[in-house]
């Protein structure tokens, strides 16, 4: 088990693309939706609007621009899509009864059920980031399904995610999530630093192919949350593995092999906020086998009274 130690991002513009790094996992997934609609219909000039916002938005995360990334713009966003693919429907009927297209359009009605979640979480740590919530261990273990199952119905049926191994088949991935917390049975913890839980375990499936299994455990106990996800996947490379905390790196077993709409950032910006909460990160893996990622954030004491 290897402890990161070397510093994490200090840039402000880097620091914002990092905080946003969820949000710009989805504008990746509503650009790509998009243009497969644009390309099936065959009347790009009709997408054009929400692509164009989708690409603006982007460009403003990359850019670090808090005045045109913001809360409000992804809520034009999303009714910009939800009023072209209306438009869309009415003038071609016969839409409707494509499967392509209801594939499609149940894919947007669950990134937009996780856009929901993130810009209620965005605003409320819009103007302060370093906000601590108090949450239940039911509640959360429910949250993260959800995200998960967001997952798998994005997948098209490529693959299932099940949480008892009698169900599982070849191409499923055995999941299993433990949180708990002692004694108060609540956990209080940063906006931000769910935002990266939710990467981390995005990752493990990510490179984890199907038929895998990943362990997911939340634990707060004497005023210190810890984490850990661990996975049967690909692995890191030993000498990468303290490299891939760097801003957009990849490791080199897994560029040419796995597909992605992400940046190589998840990690970076795990390492990022567990320091920004003076946390420790540690990193396990062996190629082939699999990849343990374990952390360690103290919670301050003005949080702990409010368990």
């Amino acid at each position: 088990m290897i402890e990161i130690t070397k510093p994490s991002v200090t840039d402000p513009d880097r620091i914002f693309e990092l905080e946003m790094h969820s949000v710009l996992n989805i504008l990746n997934v509503i650009n790509a939706q998009l243009q497969l609609i644009s390309m099936m219909t065959k009347q790009p000039e009709r997408l054009e609007e929400p692509i164009h916002l989708t690409k603006n938005l982007g460009d403003a995360i990359h850019k670090g621009d808090r005045e045109n990334m913001n809360p409000d713009s992804l809520k034009e966003l999303k009714k910009s899509v939800q009023n072209t693919l209306n438009r869309l429907e009415q003038d071609i009927p016969n839409l409707r009864k494509n499967p392509d297209y209801l594939d499609y359009k149940l894919i947007f009605d669950q990134i937009f059920r996780v856009l929901d979640m993130r810009l209620e979480e965005l605003e409320r740590r819009w103007e302060d980031p370093d906000r601590w919530e108090v949450i239940v261990p039911s509640d959360y273990k429910k949250e993260l399904v959800h995200f998960l199952g967001v997952i798998e119905q994005n997948s098209s049926g490529r693959y299932r995610i099940v949480y008892n191994i009698a169900e599982q088949e070849e191409r499923d991935y055995l999941v299993h999530i433990e949180i708990d917390s002692r004694p108060s049975g609540r956990i209080a913890i940063p906006l931000l630093l769910k935002d990266s839980i939710r990467d981390l375990i995005a990752n493990a499936r990510k490179y984890t192919k199907p038929g895998g299994k990943i362990d997911i455990g939340l634990l707060e106990e004497d005023g210190i949350i810890h984490f850990v996800v661990e996975d049967t996947g690909r692995g890191i490379p030993e000498d990468e593995i303290d490299k891939v905390t760097e801003y957009r790196y990849r490791a080199t077993n897994v560029m040419e092999e796995v597909r992605t709409m992400g940046a190589g950032m998840g990690l970076t910006k795990a390492h990022y906020v567990i320091d920004r909460f003076g946390g420790r990160l540690w990193i396990d893996s062996e190629l082939g086998k699999g990849t343990t990622v374990k952390f360690e954030v103290p919670i301050p004491a003005s949080e702990l009274e409010l368990l």
